[in-house]
């Protein structure tokens, strides 16, 4: 299981994404096993970035833990836009196209019940998926699953949000993000300034999900910051390791694309 998640360290200044893995099931440690895994998951970089025509975003959320909608204060522009933009981006110029289908209403989400907890693990978070993901995916689509819960990852309180791949049976990628931890961003002065965390967040987790840094799309510069697991060296990036207030504050949507050049350059020259 590879898990990776975004940090709110103290006062909540940063926000600091971690990487942790695990070891691989009995079951798929043989040679046989190994080599069947790999040839027949759909769930991977190589596949997203090959056969894959068309992706889509099914978002849940628990009761009291919705997800931003509707528009900016400032510019006006609707807030999933950063999402929708940055996957558009992702499979731009690729030489054939890929449907990006990003919800942006509520009505276009799925609420689920409140399961009324303080403290999550990462199993308890897994036991969501088979209960409420709707969408599979296959060697033509894909469907990121992102579900918003309220509380905290238990022995790890100041996560903001997590990406879960490579488990055996839940799979594409899956991106949890808790609510409560978004909301702690309410101390910066920008009145967007929750909705565009909110959105950042997203992405960066969209970015783990579909291999950056180095965690399936190959590097194509040598910008991998080691010290943090799959993350870029660049601290422009959207896939830098820490999230800053100022970041937030700065950023625009009128400009929405988070990625930089060199996480680019890695998804422009990746064709497996």
């Amino acid at each position: 299981m590879i898990f990776r998640a975004l940090i709110i360290l103290s006062f909540f200044s940063l926000i600091n994404c971690e990487n942790g893995k695990s070891e691989l099931p009995p079951v798929v440690l043989g040679y046989i096993a190994l080599d069947y895994l790999i040839l027949t998951d759909p769930d991977r970089s190589s596949v997203y970035f090959s056969t894959v025509r068309s992706l889509d975003l099914d978002i849940a959320y628990e009761t009291d833990a919705e997800p931003f909608t509707g528009n900016y204060i400032v510019g006006g522009s609707n807030i999933w836009n950063v999402t929708d933009s940055n996957l558009q981006d992702v499979f731009a110029d690729r030489g054939y196209p890929v449907a990006v289908t990003v919800p942006t209403d509520l009505s276009e989400m799925n609420e689920i019940p409140n399961q009324n907890r303080s403290t999550w693990s990462v199993n308890q978070l897994l036991d969501l998926v088979p209960r409420y993901r709707k969408k599979s995916s296959n060697f033509q689509s894909t469907s990121f699953f992102i579900v918003y819960v309220r509380g905290q990852l238990a022995d790890a309180p100041g996560v903001i949000a997590v990406t879960i791949s490579g488990v055996l049976g839940i799979g594409p990628p899956v991106i949890f993000v808790f609510k409560d931890m978004i909301e702690q961003f309410s101390n910066i002065a920008s009145p967007d300034r929750v909705k565009k965390a909110e959105q950042m967040t997203v992405t960066h987790e969209l970015g783990h999900a579909l291999g950056l840094v180095n965690a399936g799309i190959p590097l194509y510069s040598s910008h991998q910051d080691k010290d943090h697991g799959n993350h870029c060296t660049n601290s422009s990036c959207g896939m830098f390791w820490a999230l800053s207030e100022t970041k937030v504050e700065t950023f625009s949507p009128a400009s929405p694309l988070i990625f930089g050049q060199e996480c680019r350059d890695d998804i422009r020259n990746y064709n497996p």
